[in-house]
């Protein structure tokens, strides 16, 4: 009997203890608890950086709202608030709204033909408010597409990195206006938003089997036909520049 107990017995008290030793011996070093807290310390600092781009993203959005409300000037919007790639997008859109035929615009994007159509309808009923940085006026001004997208109720701004992002409260996940981190501030790229904001009209293009220029027409018919008068394909050539 004492035989069987110490054949049960023995090994468990063996494996216990080598248990112990090898929980002893798991024990951390200082080097390594050092290298544990200087990750922590990392991570901190990590989600430190991204709630403070978090707030200043949402700073920047409130600042660029009132600008463009107040009325400041070209120069103001392009050195705080809007991208490079922004100001060369607009000048090179002004540029095709003074030259490009109906043909030229079937090479375009809907938003492009939209924007395009646009700023004729804008010279021809005599709509400017200064001579120059015309796209970007009637992009931001108080009729302009911005401007009236940013009345909807918009949901929480989201950061990932150096992009940022908001959508409307009903789709807050869908990001329909995009921001990039520049030289430690936010800026809006509008080559990036301005087709998400008219990607809901530019579905029905698909659905009616329509071009874009063609779409366009019908979309600003819609929106300003108890405005303004000819409405119609005389807004596809260059008018008067």
């Amino acid at each position: 009997m004492h035989a069987l107990k110490n054949k049960i017995v023995l090994p468990l008290l063996t494996a216990l203890t080598l248990g112990l030793a090898a929980c002893a011996g798991s024990a951390a070093t200082p080097q390594e608890e050092a290298v544990t807290q200087n990750a922590q310390q990392k991570n901190a600092q990590v989600l430190e950086r991204a709630m403070d781009k978090q707030a200043a993203l949402e700073q920047m959005f409130a600042n660029f709202l009132n600008a463009v409300r107040t009325g400041v000037s070209a120069d103001t919007l392009y050195d705080y608030y809007l991208t490079d790639t922004s100001r060369y997008w607009l000048d090179t859109l002004e540029n095709h709204a003074r030259v490009y035929d109906a043909a030229a615009l079937d090479t375009c994007k809907f938003y492009e033909v939209y924007s395009i159509i646009m700023y004729r309808l804008y010279e021809r009923e005599h709509l400017w408010e200064s001579e120059n940085d015309k796209m970007l006026f009637m992009i931001l001004s108080k009729s302009g597409m911005l401007s009236r997208f940013t009345k909807l109720k918009l949901g929480p701004m989201k950061v990932k990195n150096d992009r940022g992002s908001i959508g409307l409260a009903k789709s807050p996940d869908v990001p329909i206006m995009i921001f990039e981190w520049d030289d430690q501030m936010w800026k809006l790229n509008l080559p990036e938003t301005v087709p998400l904001i008219t990607k809901g009209i530019e579905s029905i293009a698909v659905k009616k089997d329509w071009t874009n220029r063609k779409l366009a027409l019908y979309w600003i018919e819609k929106e300003y036909h108890m405005t303004y008068s000819r409405l119609d394909d005389s807004l596809l050539e260059p008018i008067g520049f």
